[in-house]
This record gives C-alpha cells, structure tokens and sequence, in this order.
C-alpha cells in the first residue's frame, strides 16, 4: 500500500503543495503524513548569546503549526492524514520521518531560488530529491513561464 508523505513549511505557498499531495492520494486511495520541521539552525540561537526562545516558546509554536497543519486536514475529510511537527534539521529530517513511515512518495515545494539566494539559503528540495530513494514530487512557487 502507497503511502504520501507531505512537507511543508508553512509558507504563502503551502497550500498549492498541499493541495497537488491531497489530489495525488485521492487518486491513489492513498493515506497522508502532513508535515513541518522547525528549522533548529534559524530558530535556536547558541545558549552563549542567551537570547533565544525558550524551549516553552519552541513548544508553543510547534502547538500552533500543528493546529495549523489539523486545519488542512479539515478541508480533506476523504483522505486519511496524519499530523506532525518536529524541531530539527528539515532537509535530513523529511528523509529520515519518510523512511520511519515507510511513506512511497514524498510531497514538496521548491522556493525557486536561484544565485546568491540559493547558495547562501540552501535548497531543501535540491537536497531531498538527490538523497531521496522514493520518488519526489516536487510543487513548483512559481506558476508562470519563464
């Protein structure tokens, strides 16, 4: 049985991803694994500068993402989705919660980054499509042609 695993990271364009990783498990009966990874690297800042979050306010926005992501889950009463949030590293973190859920497919978008922005930002669907061993849909923010 296929099984999709949806990444997310909440930003403007999270729900043309969501929405392309809901039409492919309609049209394959297949059960969702919707998710986001706080990025650890951008919202913890090292102890020593002492003004990072708490680890409450870390809870506490992990509480809201999943409120957020149980939104969507609302709007595809059909498909069969399961909520997560986790603190870490997402572009190992998505590889790693994929294979944990034995997930067949993986759902994700790409900024479109390119120069400067793309070296300095890194690109987590880059990564994950080259270290991936289950296919990748990979959903697009820029809709227009170049």
């Amino acid at each position: 049985m296929s099984k999709i695993m949806i990444a997310v990271d909440l930003s403007s364009y999270s729900t043309s991803v969501i929405a392309a990783g809901m039409q492919l498990a309609r049209s394959t009966h297949s059960p969702v694994i919707l998710t986001s990874i706080l990025d650890k690297n951008t919202e913890v800042v090292p102890v020593i500068e002492a003004v990072g979050p708490s680890a409450e306010e870390l809870n506490g926005r992990l509480k809201d993402i999943i409120a957020h992501l149980e939104n969507y889950k609302e709007q595809y009463p059909d498909v069969t989705v399961t909520v997560t949030a986790t603190l870490g590293n997402p572009k190992e973190d998505i590889l790693e919660q994929a294979a944990e859920e034995s997930a067949t497919t993986l759902v994700i978008g790409t900024h479109g980054r390119t120069g400067l922005d793309h070296l300095l930002i890194g690109s987590t669907a880059e990564f994950v499509i080259r270290h991936s061993s289950i296919p990748v849909l990979v959903v697009p923010y820029r809709k227009e042609k170049h």
